[in-house]
């Protein structure tokens, strides 16, 4: 069987990562044409086809392919020209989420149904976005743990390395999802620095290649410890034997243990207004922060492995033609569910911001007094 991945954008890498493991570990061929590769400016990642310089390639590939697997909501003839799905109308076609349909519909309601209900079979990752998209079938974000770049390295000697990989700037409390609350973070990050017990290691705007080697000298990684969520840098700092901090709320908890049968999560699960004491124990005792990253690796390589991983793509492949039923099938059984699942944590973000809120204010009238 072959597969072609449409991505208007590179997706962090994501979809990179699983046609490199179905050509490596499966019986699939795959390949991977990005619409616009250079989307992130200089935050750059390993691009298969290259739309814009290699169009015609591309169109061979999609003609080739028995399945279109398509990342993200975007229009097909709106980006890859008209008439492009009607002339590749023929495939088995399968739609790939990574984030919530707010990050497109921006609070229009009748956008985010047309998305979640959207007639083609559906995958989403086993991270926050999933409690939105009740009809996908739930996957992970692959992730080549033996590629060297991924595998354990010693911290640098020295002043301890903190490491933090935001995607954009967006504040904590201003955003719900589309944030890894980075003005929050550094904050405490920088108080710590001036305290003389790290080196804060801020990558932004870096190719994927090297920020994956910078990771591999730091002595602890901040996932993001905001929203609930934990994301593909995450994964990486685990991989690469670090004690990373994150916020998993009880739904994203819940999905990685159904997908990886692992009891035990290796986070170290702390929200960004009770980081500041684990970080200062990590950061005064390498001892401790050794065995935190070595269990951090093993978790991976017992739970998370990409072969293991990678199945889940190829099973949903052969479903495509052997059981369609097994798709849009809803997987809230009722409101309680869909409330627990979305609503709750919600609520529990917004209480944080109204506390966040209430200190900015009073800090405020105290400086004019």
């Amino acid at each position: 069987m072959k597969v072609v991945h449409l991505s208007n954008t590179p997706v962090a890498g994501s979809p990179g990562n699983i046609v490199s493991a179905l050509n490596r570990l499966t019986d699939i061929q795959a390949r991977h044409v990005v619409f616009n590769a250079a989307a992130y400016r200089t935050r750059t990642f390993a691009i298969d086809i290259d739309w814009q310089t290699q169009q015609q390639q591309a169109l061979d590939a999609i003609a080739e392919a028995d399945v279109m697997h398509i990342h993200q909501y975007f229009s097909l003839d709106e980006t890859f020209g008209a008439g492009f799905q009607k002339r590749f109308g023929d495939k088995k076609l399968i739609r790939q989420y990574h984030s919530a349909p707010d990050l497109w519909a921006n609070g229009d309601p009748s956008l985010i149904e047309r998305i979640v209900r959207d007639g083609a079979p559906q995958l989403v990752i086993a991270q926050g976005p999933e409690r939105f998209y009740p009809l996908a079938r739930v996957v992970p974000n692959v992730v080549p743990i033996d590629d060297p770049r991924y595998r354990p390295h010693p911290e640098a000697d020295g002043v301890p390395i903190v490491t933090f990989s935001p995607s954009g700037r967006a504040s904590a409390w201003k955003k719900r999802w589309e944030t890894k609350g980075v003005p929050q973070t550094l904050a405490l990050l920088r108080r710590l620095e001036r305290d003389g017990l790290c080196r804060l290691q801020l990558i932004v705007d870096t190719p994927h290649d090297e920020c994956l080697r910078a990771k591999q000298q730091a002595a602890v990684a901040i996932d993001e410890c905001v929203t609930g969520n934990y994301h593909l840098s995450g994964l990486e700092a685990l991989s690469q034997g670090k004690p990373t901090l994150g916020f998993l709320d009880a739904r994203v908890q819940s999905q990685l243990r159904k997908l990886t049968g692992a009891v035990d999560l290796p986070w170290v699960d702390v929200r960004l207004e009770e980081a500041q004491a684990p970080l200062r124990a990590l950061l005064e005792d390498r001892s401790l922060r050794a065995e935190i990253g070595g269990a951090s690796r093993r978790w991976m390589e017992a739970h998370y492995a990409e072969p293991m991983m990678i199945e889940h793509y190829r099973r949903a492949y052969l479903d495509l033609f052997e059981a369609p039923e097994r798709f849009g099938v809803p997987r809230f059984t009722g409101d309680a569910q869909k409330w627990l699942a979305v609503a709750c944590p919600d609520y529990n973000w917004t209480a944080r911001w109204r506390q966040h809120a209430s200190l900015r204010d009073k800090l405020r009238a105290w400086l004019k007094r």
